[in-house]
C-alpha cells in the first residue's frame, strides 16, 4: 500500500499549464474502455472500465471470472474522473493526462492504479524468491513490528523467515515457532467442519436456516428462511456483511460458551434488510458464518470452539491452535496485534503511533460470537498441517467429492467456501484489525505457503505480506 503524499507548491507557470490541460478534458475523452491493474502483493489482478454516457460506468475483475462490478457513481470535472463503488465498498479517484488516467484506487487500504487505452498483454513479471533481507525490506518499508513467512512443496522442500519483535516497546524478537492470529483465514476452517458433519451425517449441505435454527430465532426475515450452509459459506445468503456496531460492540471479547451469543448475534443478522438477492449476490459477510456456527452448535450440541478442535485441529495434529489473541497475559511469549493510537499535533503536524493491545487487555481480538468467522490463532507448523491437507485433499479426513465441494464455488464467481480463487491457487486473508496474514496452497505445484504479521494496518501491510508470501512460495518452487 502507499501513503498519500501533499503535492509540492506549484509555481505559477506549472499552475498554469495544469489548469489549461483540464480545461482541454471533456466527457467525451473518458468515453469507452480502459485497462488496469491492481498489484496486491500476493496478485496482480487485472481490470476493465467501460464509461458510457450519462455518465456511467461498469468495472470489470478480468482475473476473477471478467465478472461486472457495477459502479454506483460515475462523476466527471474537467481531467478527473470519480467512481464510487459501494458493491465493493471502493472507490476511484483519477485525473486523465496524455491518454491515461492516474489515480489511486480505495477499498480498506489505497493502491495506485492507472488506466490505459489497450490490455497490457504480457504477464506479471515473476516473483522473486524471497529471502530474510528480503523480508526485513518488505516489514522496514511499512513499519511493521514483525513479520513471518514461510512455504513448502510436497516434495519436502521448506523455507520459514521472520523479523521484528512480538511488541514495540520490547525486546522480545519474534520467532519461526510463534502463533499468528489467522482472522478471517478461520472461514475455511469452519467450511471445512461443516463438510466433516455432513460426512458423519450430522448436516447436509442444503439445511436450511429456518430449518435448523426457525425455533430459537422465529422472527428472522422471510428472505433468509431457505438460505442454506452452501449460501452461507460463498457469501451468497444476502446477508450484509455485519451487524451494527452499536450492536456488535455489547458482545464480550471473552467467554467460556459462546453459544447464547451466536444465537442472538444471528437472530440480529436475520432481522437485518438483505444486502443483495440470494445467490446472485456477492457480499463477504462474517454474519453468514457466525449463522452457520450457530448451527453446527445446534445440531451437535456443543459449542463451535469445541467441535473446530475435535473434528478439525486434533485429526490433523495441530496441537497448537486455539481461540482469540495469541499469548500469555503479561509474558510477552507470542506476538502481540498492533493498531494506531490517537493522532497527536507536534510542530503542527499530526501523526500517529502503533499502540499494543496484549492478551488479557480490554480489547484483544473480536467478540467471541464471531469464533466461525475469523478467531483462531495458530502457528505456521499448524497452519501447514490444514493448508497440506486441502492442497492432496487428505482422504481419510474427507473424501474427494467434499474436498471438491469446498475448492468449487457453487454460485460461480471466484469464491468458494472459505477460499477465493487467484491464478490457479486457492488463497485467503484475515485480519481482527491487530494483526493481518494470508495463506495460499496451489495444487499444481504442490505448493503451501503463509505470511501474518503483527499489526493491522490493512493499508500499510496488505501489499508487503502479500509480496511474501508469493515470495516465499516462489522460493520453493
Amino acid at each position: 500500500m502507499i501513503i498519500s503524499r501533499r503535492p509540492l507548491l506549484l509555481g505559477a507557470a506549472a499552475a498554469g499549464l495544469m489548469a489549461s490541460n483540464a480545461l482541454a478534458q471533456s466527457a467525451a475523452d473518458f468515453m469507452g474502455e480502459w485497462f488496469g491493474a491492481l498489484d496486491l502483493g500476493s496478485q496482480r489482478l487485472r481490470l476493465r472500465l467501460v464509461v458510457a454516457a450519462g455518465p456511467t460506468s461498469t468495472l470489470y475483475s478480468i482475473d476473477q471470472g471478467n465478472s461486472a462490478i457495477p459502479v454506483g457513481t460515475t462523476t466527471i470535472e474537467g481531467d478527473r474522473l470519480r467512481l464510487a463503488i459501494p458493491v465493493i465498498g471502493g472507490s476511484f479517484d483519477g485525473r486523465l493526462s496524455n491518454g491515461r488516467i492516474e489515480g489511486q484506487f480505495t477499498q480498506r487500504g489505497a493502491l495506485p492504479l492507472v488506466f490505459t487505452r489497450e490490455q497490457a498483454a504480457e504477464q506479471a513479471p515473476a516473483r522473486e524468491a524471497l529471502t530474510q533481507a528480503g523480508l526485513v525490506a518488505l516489514r522496514t518499508g511499512c513499519g511493521a513490528p514483525a513479520f513471518a513467512a514461510a512455504a513448502a512443496n510436497r516434495n519436502g522442500r521448506a523455507v520459514s523467515f521472520v523479523d521484528g519483535v512480538r511488541a514495540v516497546g520490547r525486546t522480545e524478537a519474534a520467532t519461526t515457532s510463534d502463533k499468528w492470529h489467522l482472522g478471517s483465514i478461520t472461514k475455511s476452517m469452519t467450511a471445512t467442519l461443516v463438510a466433516r458433519a455432513v460426512e458423519a451425517g450430522r448436516v447436509r449441505w442444503d439445511d436450511t436456516v429456518h430449518g435448523v435454527l426457525g425455533a430459537a430465532i422465529p422472527d428472522m426475515r422471510a428472505e433468509y428462511r431457505d438460505v442454506t450452509f452452501r449460501h452461507l459459506l460463498s457469501h451468497r445468503a444476502g446477508l450484509p456483511a455485519n451487524i451494527e456496531m452499536g450492536q456488535m460492540i455489547g458482545f464480550p471479547r471473552e467467554s467460556a460458551d459462546s453459544r447464547a451469543d451466536r444465537i442472538r448475534y444471528a437472530q440480529l443478522g436475520l432481522q437485518q434488510q438483505p444486502a443483495g438477492a440470494k445467490e446472485a449476490h456477492f457480499e463477504y459477510s462474517n454474519t453468514g458464518y457466525v449463522i452457520a456456527g450457530a448451527m453446527l452448535e445446534q445440531r451437535f450440541g456443543a459449542p463451535w470452539e469445541t467441535l473446530i478442535r475435535d473434528h478439525v485441529f486434533t485429526p490433523l495434529a495441530m496441537t497448537n491452535a486455539g481461540q482469540g489473541a495469541p499469548g500469555t497475559a503479561g509474558a510477552y511469549d507470542q506476538p502481540v496485534g498492533h493498531a494506531l493510537g490517537p493522532t497527536t499535533v507536534v510542530n503542527g503536524q499530526a501523526s500517529a503511533s502503533l499502540v499494543p493491545f496484549p492478551p488479557g487487555g480490554p480489547i484483544s481480538d473480536n467478540p467471541a460470537a464471531l469464533g466461525p468467522a475469523g478467531r483462531v490463532h495458530a502457528p505456521f507448523e499448524d497452519v501447514f498441517k490444514y493448508l497440506r491437507a486441502h492442497c492432496d485433499q487428505a482422504s481419510p479426513f474427507l473424501r474427494r467429492e467434499s474436498w471438491q465441494a469446498l475448492h468449487t464455488p457453487p454460485f460461480g464467481g471466484p469464491y468458494a467456501m472459505g477460499w477465493a480463487e487467484r491464478e490457479g491457487m486457492l488463497w485467503h486473508n484475515g485480519s481482527n484489525t491487530l494483526f493481518y496474514a494470508e495463506v495460499m496452497f496451489d495444487r499444481n505445484r504442490g505448493i503451501v505457503a503463509a505470511a501474518a504479521t503483527n499489526d493491522g494496518r490493512v493499508d500499510a501491510v496488505g501489499q508487503p505480506i502479500g509480496a511474501a508470501l508469493v515470495g516465499a512460495a516462489q522460493a520453493v518452487a
